[in-house]
């Protein structure tokens, strides 16, 4: 069996002027089969991935 999975999309709440234009460009994604993971704050400009590399990195004992 082939499991298939929703893409994921990062958007940055603190991008938008107001919490109705960001809920608009949140089903936007959700609508075309996007899974949106939102963040409210820090530098959009951050590569996600070191950031959840440096947070397993941190955590990697406790899982252990």
């Amino acid at each position: 069996m082939i499991a298939l999975r929703k893409p994921t999309y990062y958007l940055w709440s603190n991008d938008f002027s107001s919490q109705e234009e960001f809920k608009a460009e949140r089903r936007k994604y959700v609508g075309i089969g996007f899974r949106v993971v939102t963040f409210q704050d820090g530098n959009p400009d951050t590569d996600i991935h070191e950031g959840i590399k440096a947070l397993v990195k941190n955590h990697w004992n406790d899982i252990m």
